[in-house]
């Protein structure tokens, strides 16, 4: 080559690697909208929280302005979702449902998660535990007792996991009302759970509300009574426990979480997200319509819920070790 044109061609073969690797290295900005959002469902499709968590998000892509993909990966009372999110970058680009037997599996010691060891981006639903038999049986909650106490250990109730949210909630039941129970594990969350009371194989159970109020409206299925302190909107006419004389207080959430060390910056854009979410009026409209028991709570209150509510936890847990 002419060394009149080498100095020149080398300068802007320079400059333009030079330009390249500033594009490259440059960070982009959170979220990149070239990528998409993974979401973990850690229970498995059909129950109240999938459908929940898979509604919540549909509207929350459109705030946070990316696509969120949602999988089901249930197993060990949360535990396996929970770990695969636990083991993702921490970059914003996997995010969590979990749900209140992330604190029983810490207690069981189930899997090396924590839920400290997330960062919590804010709360969803936070809906009442209730007993709910099938439409044609116990007309009210004294003759479920009654009953329970005339065949002690032969009423069957399910679950979704031995020692787990709703196993623990019936045991305080038990022990509040003095009767015995049989208590059926059904892996996997409601769906399986309600799977079981609607096709007979189980007598009653203690779950949720919003999976259950299809079928309590159609009369398939009856809610005795709700461990809250106040009477719930969705069945205003349902008395609580506390009403009877029996102090129970439990239910469950479903939090959007991110894996612990996810930066600030990141973790400040998924929560106005969420804020955003809880804020907008189409999404508010569903919620009410499908009755997901929808309360937002921001990151500081999610955390406070939680430092509430795990003492409480390892109290039910202790108490069915005793038993």
């Amino acid at each position: 080559m002419d060394k009149r044109f080498l100095l020149p061609a080398i300068v802007v073969a320079f400059a333009i690697a030079l330009y390249v690797s500033r594009r490259y290295d440059a960070p982009v900005p959170y979220p990149d909208t070239t990528r998409e959002v993974r979401h973990v469902i850690p229970w498995r499709a059909g129950g109240g929280t999938d459908a929940a968590m898979r509604g919540f998000m549909s509207h929350f892509e459109r705030h946070l302005g990316v696509r969120v993909v949602t999988e089901n990966v249930p197993g060990g009372l949360s535990s396996v979702g929970l770990t695969r999110v636990q083991r993702a970058p921490a970059d914003g680009y996997t995010l969590g449902t979990m749900t209140y037997d992330a604190l029983s599996v810490e207690n069981l010691g189930l899997a090396p998660i924590s839920w400290r060891s997330f960062e919590p981006v804010c709360m969803v639903t936070d809906h009442p535990s209730a007993l709910i038999v099938p439409g044609s049986s116990w007309p009210h909650l004294e003759a479920f007792r009654e009953a329970a106490i005339a065949r002690p250990g032969q009423i069957t109730a399910g679950n979704v996991g031995m020692r787990g949210i709703w196993h623990q909630h019936a045991a305080a039941m038990e022990q509040a009302m003095e009767i015995e129970l049989r208590h059926i594990p059904y892996e996997g969350g409601s769906g399986p759970q309600l799977a079981a009371i609607l096709g007979g194989e189980v007598d009653a159970i203690v779950s949720s509300l919003p999976a259950a109020m299809p079928y309590v409206e159609s009369g398939s299925l009856r809610v005795l009574a709700i461990m809250a302190q106040l009477r719930n909107e969705l069945l205003p006419d349902v008395p609580l426990f506390r009403e009877f004389g029996y102090e129970l207080d439990y239910g469950g959430f479903r939090i959007l979480v991110a894996p612990g060390g996810t930066p600030p910056d990141v973790v400040g854009r998924l929560a106005r997200a969420c804020r955003e979410t809880a804020e907008d009026p189409e999404y508010q409209a569903w919620a009410a319509d499908v009755a997901i028991g929808a309360s937002w709570k921001d990151r500081s209150g999610t955390e406070y819920h939680l430092e509430f509510l795990a003492p409480k936890v390892e109290a039910l847990m202790h108490l069915l070790s005793e038993r």
